[in-house]
């Protein structure tokens, strides 16, 4: 694919936090951006050179019954769908296919009382309901594996000053209260939004980008020095520590998007020559 024919970008979750980014990142190097919307069809997909694929139902909520089919069916169904199209295409199906998965399909628990660092060679995968999910919605990416050149992309927690995870990551600590959660070694794999779309149009413009990337910091960080920096950032003077108990009654099942982590080294896009502007979390705190 000649990046001087890359014109066209289709993108399924558009008005999402990411998908905004993506998309004015993308207008900003002068690509024409279509937002695919829910009732989409092959047409929508052969007149794209690229597609990504960002949708999904939030998974920030109590995963009852029907809420975990909303989260698993807006996914994996959807991913499947553009699959298929892209399929159909034939000649004209998109050079690329960006889909989205998650960090968290990664195993969350300490191996002999520390927790490993995942790359994208890591075998290990977790087996929990969000692990579940993300192996499905790889899954069905890669059925376009055949047509096209197919991407996913593992991202951690996206920060943001408006939107997704900082603000409420933030508003104790704006009040005045530092809260580590249980001992605080959980990871806290995270990702500046802005680094996380220049990661998108990195894999958009390097034709030998492939297969599964994690969008990630490469800097560790975990409950415990989030807490530390996010307190000294807003001179958080109430120190108190949360039993992993309390989340388990407010969140049911989806309390492990606190109490449980992984790291993650975004090895591929490090040997690839991507450069993060943000790979300190203190620096992006400052920025946010």
């Amino acid at each position: 694919m000649e990046q001087n024919r890359v014109k066209t970008i289709g993108i399924r979750g558009s008005s999402g936090l990411v998908g905004k980014a993506v998309s004015l990142a993308l207008q900003n190097k002068g690509w024409i951006v279509r937002s695919i919307g829910r009732e989409f069809g092959r047409a929508d997909i052969s007149h794209c050179d690229v597609v990504i694929n960002l949708a999904g139902h939030s998974i920030n909520c109590r995963w009852t019954k029907s809420n975990k089919k909303l989260i698993y069916d807006s996914r994996i169904n959807t991913t499947r769908m553009l699959a298929s199209f892209i399929n159909d295409c034939g000649q004209d199906a998109p050079a690329l296919f960006i889909s989205a998965s998650a960090s968290g399909i990664y195993p969350s628990h300490p191996v002999n009382g520390e927790y490993p660092v995942y790359t994208e060679d890591s075998n290990e995968f977790g087996t929990g309901f969000l692990a579940s999910v993300c192996k499905d919605w790889e899954s069905a990416a890669m059925e376009a594996n055949g047509i096209c050149r197919v991407a996913i992309i593992r991202p951690g927690v996206v920060l943001a000053a408006r939107g997704g995870a900082y603000p409420k990551l933030a508003t104790p600590f704006k009040l005045g209260i530092a809260a580590t959660i249980s001992q605080g070694s959980q990871p806290f794999p995270w990702i500046a939004l802005e680094d996380l779309a220049d990661a998108i149009i990195w894999i958009i413009e390097n034709e030998s980008a492939a297969g599964v990337y994690n969008l990630a910091s490469p800097e560790k960080e975990n409950n415990r020095s989030v807490t530390e920096i996010l307190s000294k950032r807003y001179r958080s003077f109430i120190k108190i520590r949360l039993p992993r108990f309390i989340f388990r009654l407010m969140l049911g099942e989806s309390h492990i998007l606190v109490t449980e982590g992984q790291y993650i080294y975004p090895q591929k896009l490090i040997k690839g020559g991507f450069r993060f502007k943000y790979s300190s979390f203190e620096q992006v705190v400052k920025r946010l």
